[in-house]
């Protein structure tokens, strides 16, 4: 679920913005796509998270993914 980089709160796609139900903070898709990227960013640097530990997380996440997509089709 998306949330709101102003209040926290839920956020919805409404066509044509993403929209927080909280604040009314409306975004196109791009801008919506460029502050989740900005405020993820400075989460790491906040954490000291290297971009090798970044991208280790990234593969290990993709890989459960991949597993439990497997799993789910041999059921």
């Amino acid at each position: 679920m998306a949330r709101c980089p102003d209040c926290g709160g839920e956020v919805k796609w409404k066509p044509p913005f993403y929209v927080c139900l909280d604040c009314g903070l409306s975004f196109r898709r791009g801008e919506f796509e460029e502050v989740k990227k900005t405020i993820k960013k400075e989460f790491k640097d906040q954490m000291g998270e290297t971009e090798a530990e970044t991208e280790r997380k990234e593969r290990q996440r993709k890989r459960d993914y991949h597993d439990w997509l497997m799993k789910k089709k041999e059921d």
